[in-house]
């Protein structure tokens, strides 16, 4: 979705240099702009009618400019929301006035869909169109009955010339009569004048204010159709490709499971040859050799073992049955040589 920058904040940067242009404009030529406003010619009731059309013309822009102001706010609300349901935050509506157009749309969604029944989103375009139309009555109003106010005047004027044109044809002198006709004729004329500037003017930023108007309601509609529908209401058409979408989640975690599998077995089957072959080599080594290292590793003393235990009993054995033998045949000796002695 792309949100295009609010309109309204345009418009009223417009408003604002035409604001400093007419200010700048009015200094400039305040003689010639105060000759032909409150010139003697002109009638009082032209004054009059005059000053009800800026009167009118000033309330339409300062409604304006506070619908406008709005509309900033209100875009700026629904690029918020908009934000927060992209990036799944837990309330998107959080630091959003529940007064703002996008919460409010947001709420009747969740309720209908709470209520199981199915959101007809034209209604509520509709239905938010229609109350954003009854805000701008009064500009609308005004849009309407700035030329009628000119026009108004124009006949007013041309209606008071017309009966000093008749008192001008009852009397003879007609001086007076003169006068009227003149003042009723530039009192037309600055009616018309500025009915028609105020009317320009007025009828540029009204149409700039329904630009604004509808970007901000085909925004909402946007939002609406691209996340808040989706994620808050349950059709059967989501429902079913929400079961799709799990369904080719669970057959791709499946298949990772699978390949956890296999590589799980792969390496127990290294694990049991290594172990096979570690066993083999143990126990095709002396026992004895691996005593050996580890006595001669902690430099420890001669161990006895079984087999030499037996040896030295073998020879302590064989040497108790020789020294008998041993005995008898030194004492034979000895006889031997004391007998020859003799």
């Amino acid at each position: 979705m792309n949100i295009k920058k609010s309109s309204a904040k345009n418009t009223l940067i417009q408003i604002v240099v035409f604001l400093v242009v007419s200010a700048g404009l009015i200094f400039y030529k305040k003689l010639a702009i105060a000759t032909l406003v409150t010139s003697g010619d002109i009638s009082k009731i032209g004054l009059i009618i005059n000053a009800i059309i800026i009167i009118l013309f000033l309330a339409g822009m300062f409604k304006i400019v506070l619908s406008l102001f709005r509309y900033i706010d209100e875009h700026h609300a629904v690029m918020k929301v908009a934000q927060n349901l992209k990036s799944n935050v837990l309330d998107p509506l959080a630091s959003i006035s529940p007064k703002r157009l996008i919460s409010r749309r947001y709420h009747n969604i969740e309720w209908i869909t709470k209520q199981g029944s199915p959101v007809n989103h034209a209604a509520l375009a509709s239905s938010v169109n229609a109350s954003e139309s009854t805000r701008l009555t009064f500009i609308r109003f005004v849009h309407s009955t700035l030329i009628l106010a000119g026009v108004f005047g124009t006949v007013v004027s041309l209606s008071m010339a017309l009966i000093g044109a008749s008192g001008l044809l009852n009397s003879p002198e007609g001086v007076k009569e003169m006068g009227t006709i003149i003042s009723s004729m530039s009192s037309a004329l600055s009616s018309t004048v500025v009915a028609i500037i105020c009317f320009f003017i007025f009828a540029y930023f009204y149409l700039r204010l329904n630009d604004s108007r509808i970007q901000l309601l085909n925004d909402i509609e946007e939002v609406t159709g691209l996340y808040i529908l989706p994620k808050v209401s349950h059709s059967e058409e989501g429902m079913i490709a929400r079961v799709s979408e799990l369904t080719a989640s669970l057959n791709q975690a499946t298949e990772r499971l699978l390949s956890v599998q296999h590589t799980f077995n792969h390496a127990g089957h290294t694990l049991q040859a290594a172990v096979d072959d570690l066993q083999g080599q143990v126990q095709g080594s002396s026992l004895n050799e691996i005593k050996d290292l580890i006595r001669k590793g902690f430099h420890l003393s001669e161990p006895v073992y079984d087999d030499q235990l037996e040896d030295d009993l073998q020879s302590s054995s064989s040497q108790a049955q020789d020294e008998p033998k041993k005995t008898a045949e030194n004492d034979l000796i000895t006889t031997n040589k004391t007998s020859n002695l003799r």
